[in-house]
């Protein structure tokens, strides 16, 4: 397989090596002597290991038995001076097309831990210092294992090797975001024209959940539907109910879901038969705080700035009481990646960054309103993704 001449849909062969070259340089800067990245299942945290190799391991991971140790991981090494090898489960196998997974080398491991020690010791690296990406991924059990069999080898945490990479998106990346957002859109329009008083909340969910997949998603990993005044959130399980929305409820509404390995979160909120002047009054709060939020994602602020910006717009209501602290996020080839807009992360923007905007209020006894835009931080100032109305009451 030539790998320079065949290429991927939205992010180009030559994108995901320069990544390998990248990161590979950086390792050795470090005095690595090689790097081991981690990945999990496609629906949940492929991302360091997605971001160089295009390999998103198809099937959820499982406990451990004694056939299968690792089903639901993926792992990649490469020594900073020797070839690079993919570890990819037994599931991924039937599914796998070489033509898209950027590396030469790629062997299944039904057992990752005892194909994982023994890439280590082919490369001759027991002695070795190894960075490791993905530290919080990477399962004890196969950590245990591998200290045990090779107890001069030094193991140590290197997630900054991708992380601040990733914080940065390319302009491949950013349309496939760009085009995620528009997905998430078709998603929310047709779960709107559900919204109204008699249906339940898993209609509404069931609607804007096809129309996602029709309109290209890779999957939709959440619509979450919630409309009961005492509770105010999407935050629980399941993510709709089949309680049955009532005039005058506000309708919380969160599609998140992918398109090309690339996730999309969009947030908004409507109200059943239309709002009274107490309601429309929570909202449009909301909605100042969430665009004053986004004006102000330019390039040398810093993130937790943005809570700052929010809060202020609240404070003119007297909401202030009723808003939360964590207010937005990254987003890329996962749906929750660094800076994340919440007191005490002092990222400072940079050109590409792509963020979930989403300040939002939850009051007792009427319910809950969060609008959620996705933006790309610009030199000339913030650029809107999500295009689908913010205002729907």
């Amino acid at each position: 397989m030539d790998l320079k001449s065949s290429s991927t849909p939205g992010i180009s062969r030559s994108e995901f090596l320069e990544r390998q070259t990248r990161t590979r340089d950086l390792a050795g800067e470090q005095k690595f002597d090689g790097v081991i990245v981690v990945g999990r299942s496609a629906y949940d945290r492929p991302g360091h290991l997605a971001y160089l190799t295009n390999h998103f391991p198809p099937f959820p991971s499982t406990p451990f038995t004694e056939t299968d140790r690792g089903m639901g991981h993926g792992i990649f090494f490469f020594p900073v001076d020797d070839e690079a090898t993919l570890l990819i489960d037994r599931q991924s196998e039937a599914a796998l097309d070489r033509e898209k997974v950027i590396v030469e080398d790629i062997r299944v491991a039904p057992d990752m831990i005892a194909g994982l020690i023994d890439l280590l010791k082919e490369r001759k690296v027991e002695r070795g210092t190894l960075g490791v990406v993905g530290e919080d991924l990477l399962p004890a059990t196969i950590y245990r294992h591998v200290v045990d069999a090779l107890p001069e080898l030094h193991l140590q945490s290197a997630d900054d090797l991708l992380n601040l990479q990733r914080l940065v998106k390319s302009e491949a990346e950013i349309q496939l975001i760009r085009k995620g957002a528009e997905i998430a859109g078709m998603g929310h329009e047709a779960a709107i024209k559900a919204v109204k008083a008699g249906a339940r909340e898993n209609e509404v969910c069931d609607e804007g959940t096809a129309a996602a997949l029709r309109a290209g998603a890779d999957f939709v990993r959440y619509f979450r539907v919630s409309s009961d005044p005492q509770l105010g959130t999407t935050m629980r399980w399941p993510q709709a109910s089949e309680r049955v929305i009532q005039a005058g409820d506000i309708v919380m509404m969160d599609i998140i879901g992918a398109y090309r390995g690339y996730h999309f979160d969009v947030f908004r909120c409507t109200v059943a038969e239309g709002a009274d002047a107490k309601t429309r009054h929570v909202m449009d709060a909301v909605l100042r705080a969430t665009e004053a939020a986004v004006a102000a994602a330019q390039v040398g602020t810093i993130a937790e700035e943005l809570v700052q910006v929010a809060r202020g717009v609240f404070d003119e209501g007297n909401y202030s009481q009723y808003s939360r602290s964590f207010m937005g996020h990254g987003i890329g080839l996962e749906t929750v990646e660094p800076p994340l807009i919440s007191p005490g992360d002092r990222t400072v923007l940079q050109p590409g960054m792509v963020l979930c905007i989403e300040p939002g209020l939850r009051i007792p006894g009427l319910g809950g309103c969060c609008i959620e835009q996705e933006v790309v931080v610009r030199q000339e100032g913030p650029e809107l993704l999500t295009q689908f109305s913010a205002q729907l009451w």
